[in-house]
């Protein structure tokens, strides 16, 4: 396996679908043309491929001085476990080390919680520190 990342932003729509349907993240998936326009209006993409077949994708939205927000990061089931994910995490985090605030928001599947732990985040759900509000 020889695996090599890019910052492109244009990916085909159907390798960015095929990616982001073995998840069944149908929320992105069943309006395809904005799924391609949010992934082309991120300030940070960074994908994976396995000779030219998209298998992970990293994205960031950011002003680049205050914050860093992870939006997505997203690894093919079949090629999770082979430090696909820690690798384009970890080149996010290089791009955004001068930002000062780094966040990210994930669902509670706690797979994805022990991998962004591992990572260094830390889970301030019970914590109390800072409130976060969704709308």
């Amino acid at each position: 396996m020889n695996i090599t990342y890019q910052t492109k932003k244009e990916i085909p729509l159907p390798q960015l679908l095929h990616l982001y349907n073995a998840h069944n993240w149908t929320t992105y998936t069943k309006e395809p043309i904005q799924l391609q326009k949010a992934i082309e209006n991120s300030h940070f993409v960074l994908t994976a491929w396995d000779k030219g077949n998209l298998v992970g994708l990293a994205r960031a939205i950011s002003d680049d001085v205050s914050i860093f927000y992870l939006q997505d990061i997203i690894v093919l089931p079949t090629y999770e476990g082979k430090g696909i994910g820690q690798t384009l995490l970890k080149k996010c985090l290089e791009r955004y080390q001068h930002v000062r605030q780094q966040v990210l928001m994930t669902d509670n599947d706690e797979r994805v919680l022990r991998f962004y732990e591992k990572m260094g985040y830390t889970n301030l759900k019970e914590k109390g520190e800072l409130n976060v509000f969704v709308f």
